[in-house]
């Protein structure tokens, strides 16, 4: 007990040294930025990073309900990439990748390292260190202290903590309807003997999309009319529990599937247990789940609407790029996946990518692939700041004319919810555990597990992961075999040794309530125990 009394007094003593050098980030990025203050500045960056959202869901990209009328109507005045690919396929490396512009087996944000090593350069502190103000919401644990992915932001909120937390209960409840007992926050919710029974829907902060675009319009009315901004938005009304609005639902599904879909059990455990062969789910539910997915992306249409509008209204919207983005998709039951994190298809790695900027990219549709891992490197081309020294940060462009690849991977998973294994004892998790390196090559996908197996598919198919052509095409899967294993070999390694004496994942997390509940709610907790 002592032995744990000093460890938790160490990890204290670790956060707190953490907090300091954060709050010294702070003043010194206030310097920076009344340094820069004569210079002529770029324009801002705003990044809408709408989570667990894949791209084949929006009208948008043709979906045929009307899940994204906004971003349909901005479209004309954008540039919409049609095949942007995650490199990572879930929250953490995902964003790794695109908060440093480097592979995830580089950055080394994983399951069983959950943090970015404080060495790595983030693009806000680029853009700090540039005079940019920098601001990030997030409703996401996974973006937080405990994870050291939002390096280089000055001013942070999130949505289960103080004031903030209020005013995001407060936002999700209004999106409760009576008699709902589909998931864990609904407010008719009845777990099963496997579930943990606390009543989420009383202390629910995860759809917080309209405290994040008030709280953000008013931090840019607090700035200089001319002053540029770095803002990162989270909004995490795609993923699960998923609790959309009645008003979006009408939208998009017929009575009789909004009232499946209030009715049918799409719990966590559910899903989990039905992708293990427990219970699968019936062809009505399963269009019941996709009735309550495509209605959260309509929720998350119109917040991005009132952002826009917002930016709009004053005056700030054509010098902002405004970047609407996603970090991985989500199953929706097929091949009889559920939630994300399980594979390498595109349901998990085609996202959404649309980048506004009149002034510095040209409207239009982008066929070719693309990896959200290069904004980086393209959002510092567009606002004109230095680059870093010595780092080499690819554009989209470049993934475009080939000169860096278009490559994503799973560096490493685990099962989730040791509930669903303490209630069927019999099943062999390690199923899940692979790891899988994908290399993008026009409309050709190449997958590589490591058990050496191999798959190739062809992407202007409806769904190209049901197919595999390698032993039809085996001299094109020996050529992008090979272009794959030249680009591993020559990545930049991750560095463990770089680390500093701060560099550890979470704070003690036992003294941050909240969060765990946030966690719990979202069935994080049990992956990380």
């Amino acid at each position: 007990a002592a032995d744990r009394r000093d460890a938790a007094a160490d990890r204290r003593d670790a956060a707190a040294d953490r907090r300091d050098a954060a709050a010294d980030r702070r003043d010194a990025a206030a310097d920076r930025r009344d340094a820069a203050a004569g210079h002529a500045p770029g324009p801002s960056v705003l990044i809408v990073l709408w989570d667990t959202v894949r791209a084949d869901r929006l009208s948008l990209y043709g979906h045929d309900r009307p899940t994204t009328p906004r971003l349909d109507a901005l479209a004309p005045s954008s540039r919409v990439y049609e095949a942007a690919m995650s490199p990572g396929m879930w929250t953490v490396p995902a964003h790794g990748s695109l908060f440093t512009g480097l592979p995830a087996s580089t950055h080394g944000a994983r399951v069983g390292w959950l943090w970015l090593d404080a060495h790595h350069l983030t693009l806000a502190e680029h853009l700090s260190a540039q005079g940019y103000a920098t601001y990030a919401w997030s409703s996401n644990p996974y973006l937080s202290e405990q994870t050291n992915l939002l390096q280089g932001f000055d001013t942070t909120h999130f949505s289960w903590r103080g004031d903030d937390a209020l005013r995001a209960a407060a936002a999700t409840r209004s999106k409760l309807i009576d008699g709902d007992r589909s998931v864990e926050i609904s407010p008719a919710w009845i777990p099963s003997g496997h579930g943990r029974g606390w009543p989420g829907h009383l202390t629910a902060v995860k759809d917080a999309a309209p405290v994040i675009v008030e709280s953000f319009l008013s931090w840019v009315d607090e700035l200089q009319p001319d002053a540029p901004f770095l803002a990162y938005l989270n909004f995490l009304e795609a993923h699960h529990p998923r609790v959309p609005s009645a008003r979006s639902r009408a939208a998009v599904a017929p009575p009789d599937v909004v009232q499946r879909s209030l009715s049918a059990d799409l719990s966590l455990f559910r899903l989990m247990a039905a992708m293990e062969g427990r219970g699968a789910l019936q062809p009505d539910e399963i269009e019941a789940l996709a009735a309550t997915y495509d209605a959260s992306l309509r929720d998350l249409d119109e917040a991005t609407g009132e952002l826009i509008d917002g930016l709009a209204a004053r005056g700030r919207l054509d010098d902002t790029v405004v970047v609407v983005v996603s970090d991985h998709g989500e199953h929706l039951g097929e091949g009889g996946r559920f939630d994300h994190r399980w594979s390498v298809d595109q349901e998990l790695l085609h996202v959404p990518l649309l980048i506004r900027y009149p002034a510095g990219v040209a409207p239009g549709r982008e066929p070719r692939p693309v990896s959200t891992r290069h904004l980086f490197g393209t959002l510092l081309q567009l606002t004109g700041a230095d680059p870093p020294a010595g780092a080499a940060l690819p554009t989209l462009q470049d993934g475009l004319q080939g000169t860096d690849p278009i490559v994503s991977e799973l560096v490493a998973s685990t099962p989730r919810l040791p509930q669903v294994r303490r209630a069927f004892p019999d099943l062999d998790p390690t199923r899940w555990r692979r790891r899988f390196k994908v290399w993008f090559g026009g409309d050709l996908k190449y997958v590589l597990a490591d058990d050496d197996s191999q798959r190739l598919h062809d992407l202007s198919q409806p769904r190209p992961d049901a197919v595999d052509l390698a032993p039809q095409r085996p001299e094109v899967a020996a050529a992008h075999r090979g272009a794959l294993q030249r680009w591993d070999r020559a990545r930049p390694r991750y560095r463990p040794e770089l680390r500093t004496p701060t560099d550890h994942p979470g704070q003690p997390m036992a003294d941050d309530g909240a969060l765990i509940r946030q966690l719990e709610q979202l069935g994080y907790t049990a992956e990380d125990e």
